[in-house]
């Protein structure tokens, strides 16, 4: 079974834009590609005595939406990996550190 990572952006068209990340044989590679994307994003903007709200918020209008599916369920989106709730903590986490 293979799984695709694909990012997708709002903020450059007016139509969103799709970028294929990768393909990746198990969840666990695939999860651990999404994340290390939108961690880079996140680490790239955060800003000094930033709060969380922001560098989150920075993500959900900038950032690359994470999505993870599988060749043979055709589904938009595995179970167990929310991009959102991922980038909502990891900017929470981000922010309390290098405040």
């Amino acid at each position: 079974m293979t799984y695709f990572v694909e990012g997708v952006s709002k903020h450059q068209d007016p139509q969103p834009q799709v970028r294929r990340i990768g393909e990746y044989k198990t969840i666990e590679e695939a999860v651990t590609v999404a994340k290390q994307t939108i961690e880079q994003f996140l680490r790239g903007e955060f800003k000094r005595g930033m709060n969380a709200r922001k560098l989150f918020s920075l993500y959900e209008a900038r950032g690359e939406h994470m999505f993870i599916f599988q060749d043979e369920a055709k589904t938009f989106n595995v179970p167990g990996f929310d991009h959102a709730d991922y980038a909502r903590t990891r900017a929470a986490e981000i922010c309390g550190r290098m405040k």
